[in-house]
């Protein structure tokens, strides 16, 4: 659609936006800067500016001289008032500037000053659905602080609802805080897929309300996706269980069949014991809010404090662990051997807990008869008489909707013309399984029969048949086996 631009925007369109490096490394946002800006140059011809470290600096009305501390400029170079009513060109050869992000790049500055009417108000939910397209400078006003990290913040307009958060990246450490309600006049872009404003050569006005905190939006886990991108949401269940810990200090919460990524970039559990002791696969939370995170190709609730997860419940502790068992405390139950997924990434293996107590199989080892070996890295707590499910690979390869129960990682990988499993502690075998032959049946478990549960019987391979009990699953079709469950008939 065709947009008004006021003054602001005309002026704003042919004054450069230094972008900074990043606190690691130079910010790839740079060249999305200065190409944005360059094809909105339309009438006024650029001319040089001075290069600034892109560190926050308090600055005052330029067309005035007074000095206002809620305004943070974020770029030094700009002789530009940001005063809505006046703009101002020049017609100065470019200059060649140098600095993190910034190498062969060309700033703009302004000379001639003309007046002209008090700029629009862009709104979060015209930059969000499209409205306003990427690479434009907005003047956004009375929005309110939702999150803070080390060099960005997330805001949010008041009234809230799909489309109403945004992420502001500022180059430089935040003077705002959650609550505050700011102004602020930067330049819209698409940065690894998620919708920013960039603020590095605009402004950021804190209004002087704060305590503004918004009340998060309780989202349903399936639905969390691009139109709550920034959005303070909330999901909760009764309770949520923490299912895996992928990589750094994120972890995955399951939520109705749903699985929901929590995201450690404004606060981490691991990061405060106190509140979180023993935190771990199978604690659990009645619910978690914070801003709807995207990075690295998934949605991720941003919790920013402890106060963002609530009723914490740490995990199950089992007075037995692995290195306590003995042979025969284990039973190797059922095996999927060639599920129907892709290059058989997700294999799993049932295992029984025969010692009549609880235990805990952090640390077992899992091998192939050709000693290629997986361990459980996480707690995985089994009561007694009780079965769980554990699996090949990681969450991100597993397609079905039931929740295996641990994963063992890339190998052993189980071979479909003949293999056997071995269950291991630091010093022992404690279970193995009689070796199947070739031609393992694509798509139905490998089951032990259900009268002879015990660590001797399954050592014989007339114990063993496969499955024709239909695996009911959301996500898998045509598949047969009791995956946590004991196993149906007997085999003969």
């Amino acid at each position: 659609m065709t947009r008004r631009r006021s003054p602001i925007h005309a002026a704003l369109a042919s004054v450069a936006l230094t972008a900074a490096g990043c606190s690691n490394g130079t910010d790839a946002r740079a060249d999305t800067f200065n190409t944005s800006i360059a094809s909105a140059e339309t009438s006024a011809g650029p001319s040089s500016g001075s290069d600034t470290d892109g560190s926050e600096t308090t600055s005052g009305n330029a067309s005035s001289g007074s000095t206002d501390p809620n305004v943070t400029s974020l770029d030094e170079s700009s002789s530009a008032t940001l005063d809505p009513s006046t703009t101002t060109e020049s017609t100065s050869e470019p200059a060649t500037t140098s600095g993190p992000g910034t190498e062969g790049s060309t700033e703009t500055s302004v000379a001639e000053t003309t007046t002209g009417a008090a700029a629009d108000d862009d709104s979060i939910y015209e930059i969000q659905d499209g409205t306003i397209d990427a690479g434009v400078v907005v003047d956004v006003q009375g929005v309110v602080v939702t999150g803070v990290a080390g060099n960005a913040i997330f805001v949010q307009e008041p009234a809230g609802g799909e489309y109403s958060g945004v992420f502001v990246f500022l180059n430089s450490p935040p003077s705002v805080e959650v609550g505050d309600e700011i102004d602020l006049v930067g330049l819209t872009v698409e940065f690894n897929g998620l919708t920013e404003i960039d603020v590095t050569g605009g402004s950021l006005t804190a209004t002087g309300d704060t305590g503004l905190d918004l009340v998060p939006e309780v989202v349903d886990a399936a639905d969390l996706g691009e139109p709550w991108e920034s959005v303070l949401v909330r999901i909760q269940g009764d309770p949520m269980s923490v299912t895996a810990l992928p990589s750094g200090d994120e972890f995955d919460v399951t939520v109705g069949g749903s699985v929901v990524r929590v995201d450690d970039f404004l606060f981490s559990p691991f990061d405060d014991a106190a509140s979180f002791p023993n935190f771990d696969v199978d604690a659990t939370f009645s619910a978690i809010s914070g801003p709807l995170n995207y990075f690295g190709g998934a949605f991720k609730v941003a919790p920013r404090g402890a106060a963002d997860l609530e009723d914490y419940v740490a995990p199950p502790t089992a007075e037995f662990g692995v290195d306590d068992l003995l042979p025969g405390d284990l039973v190797v139950t059922e095996v999927m051997i060639n599920p129907t997924c892709a290059q058989d990434s997700c294999e799993w293996i049932e295992v029984y807990n025969a010692t009549g107590v609880e235990i805990d199989l952090e640390g077992l080892r899992i091998q192939d008869d050709g000693m290629n070996e997986g361990t459980v890295t996480t707690s995985l707590v089994v009561p007694a008489d009780g079965y769980v499910v554990i699996a090949s690979h990681d969450l991100a390869e597993w397609p079905y909707a039931f929740a295996a129960d641990a994963f063992f990682g890339n190998e052993p990988a189980l071979g479909n013309s003949g293999d056997a499993v071995f269950l291991l502690n630091a010093s022992d075998t404690l279970d193995e399984t009689a070796a199947w032959g070739g031609g393992a049946v694509s798509g139905r478990a490998w089951r032990l029969d259900p009268t002879l549960i015990d660590a001797a019987s399954n050592d014989l391979l007339g114990s063993w048949c496969y499955s024709n009990t239909p695996l009911v699953d959301g996500n898998v079709m045509g598949e047969f086996g009791t995956p946590a469950a004991a196993n149906g008939v007997a085999c003969n």
